[in-house]
């Protein structure tokens, strides 16, 4: 008999290891609650310990610690040990830890959170457009801006194609009338966009505030 059991939870603590060799990561925004989950079976657990890089947040004897990093922003499920934090913040980024014991020692499960800054408003588009040169071209220099946001992705749009980058170096010409040029600026949590119409004629060429902005443009472009 206890020579089945130890099979069996030889087996379990084979697969566990399996799926938790991975590290988790969860990706939220400010103002969101997160629920954190050990993905693990809560029968016959004896000892269960939920942390935040050193500090301890709870357990399944004390329940929430009171001098956990979150304070009152924390519940924690003594049944099926499931830890949730309420009104995230850009702080709460960190690496959390379960730890649990039942019939053996089973891995720990480690979860990364990163609590990003969702892009509130749309981004800024700036533009300038040449004359047409000699082989009937105007070129167009755009810029994509969700400051003071960081980590952004941006991406351009023109009809069918797609470029990357903040920066846009492009040819049109009069015969193709209104181009729209639309930006797409995203991190893992939201997404924004603006868009810009130009059009190539000879009276087209640098305006207005821009110029100065795309003169240092143009000789990094």
């Amino acid at each position: 008999m206890h020579s089945g059991i130890s099979s069996f939870y030889t087996r379990v603590f084979v697969l566990w290891s399996s799926v938790f060799h991975g590290k988790q990561v969860i990706h939220k925004k400010v103002g969101d609650s997160v629920e954190l989950l050990s993905n693990l079976p809560a029968e016959g657990v004896t000892r269960a310990t939920w942390k935040y890089g050193d500090s301890p947040i709870a357990n399944k004897v004390s329940g929430v610690i009171a001098t956990n990093p979150f304070k009152n922003r924390v519940e924690f499920n003594n049944t099926s040990f499931s830890l949730t934090i309420r009104d995230l913040s850009l702080q709460d980024s960190g690496e959390f830890s379960f730890t649990s014991l039942a019939a053996i020692q089973r891995p720990t499960v480690f979860i990364t959170l990163q609590v990003h800054e969702p892009i509130s408003t749309n981004p800024n588009v700036f533009s300038n457009i040449t004359k047409p040169g000699p082989n009937g071209f105007c070129t167009v220099f755009l810029e994509c801006n969700a400051n003071p946001h960081s980590d952004v992705t941006y991406i351009w749009t023109v009809g069918t194609q797609t470029r990357n980058g903040p920066r846009l170096q492009y040819a049109i010409k009069p015969q193709d009338g209104d181009t729209t040029f639309t930006c797409n600026a995203s991190n893992v949590v939201s997404e924004k966009l603006a868009s810009e119409t130009l059009r190539c004629s000879n009276s087209t060429g640098p305006t207005g505030s821009n110029e100065g902005m795309f003169r240092n443009m143009n000789s990094s472009v």
